[in-house]
């Protein structure tokens, strides 16, 4: 009869033995069940997927989708190439998030040199409560930001979730733009433009500084309440081309993403013309 040190001993190794094996890519579009090593070249990371959970990568830029088998709890995990300045900048008090309104009550808690999280409550969904968002923080500033929602009395399942998958993100290199997109890389950096975008009936003005030094400054004529009211801002972040996809990463939590495309020397941005002025804000 085998003791029970004996079998804990045997799963211990069977769990290194599987996480040696070499990390499948992932492709957009595919459906994949856990536990499985995963590796996502476009957002430059590997991780295990959990048993019970099922992973999709939505496009080429992502994000990841995990759904698990179990409830309705759900995670997404993205990339952020270049950290605001602090992880804790990453973690605010509000975060607008695919139409979410997340606001957290509590302090950024630090488990380790490389891992912060911070408990948020979810406003605008019938499914989830609550939400909690891990920073796994790597070498050259970067960064895998997981999002997980979860309902009520999901909470300690989520967090031992978080914890694993978190425990095994591992930074790989970032897969090069093709050449189409280096030409794009070229022509947007450092570049000053302004363009309008759709938002429901109205077209809203954009003016957007893409620094060289990958920091960004939106300003924006938004529409605020019930439409009827109209109000300029201005955000400061940073920006990152991947594929075609320009993200800006903005203070608050912010984030706006515009597919760029080339149509007779005129860059689009999101499907509108955009204007090129004189940049005198930065390189």
């Amino acid at each position: 009869m085998y003791s029970v040190p004996m079998i804990l001993r045997a799963l211990m190794l069977a769990l290194l033995l599987f996480a040696a094996l070499p990390a499948e890519e992932l492709e957009p579009g595919r459906v994949y069940t856990g536990p499985l090593n995963l590796s996502a070249p476009n957002l430059g990371a590997s991780f295990m997927l959990p048993a019970q959970w099922e992973a999709q990568l939505a496009s080429e830029q992502g994000p990841l989708v995990l759904q698990s088998h179990s409830d309705a709890s759900r995670i997404l995990l993205e990339t952020n190439v270049s950290v605001l300045g602090s992880p804790l900048k990453m973690l605010p008090e509000r975060i607008e998030y695919y139409g979410l309104e997340l606001f957290s009550p509590m302090q950024v808690h630090h488990m380790r040199s490389s891992l912060y999280y911070r408990l948020y409550d979810v406003e605008g969904s019938e499914t989830f409560s609550q939400a909690l968002l891990y920073v796994v923080t790597g070498s050259q500033r970067r960064a895998v930001v997981l999002y997980g929602f979860f309902a009520p009395g999901g909470y300690k399942a989520m967090r031992q979730t978080m914890l694993s998958l978190g425990d095994s993100i591992g930074f790989t290199p970032i897969r090069a733009l093709p050449h189409h997109v280096r030409g794009l890389y070229r022509k947007i950096v450092g570049g000053h433009f302004v363009f309008y975008a759709r938002r429901g009936s109205f077209s809203e003005k954009r003016e957007v500084w893409l620094c060289s030094d990958g920091n960004a400054v939106l300003k924006g004529v938004y529409t605020v309440g019930n439409e009827t009211s109209r109000r300029t801002l201005v955000r400061r972040g940073q920006w990152h081309l991947d594929e075609n996809v320009l993200t800006l990463e903005l203070a608050g939590g912010i984030r706006e993403r515009y597919r760029v495309k080339e149509e007779n020397n005129t860059l689009y941005f999101g499907g509108a013309q955009t204007f090129r002025l004189p940049n005198h804000t930065c390189k």
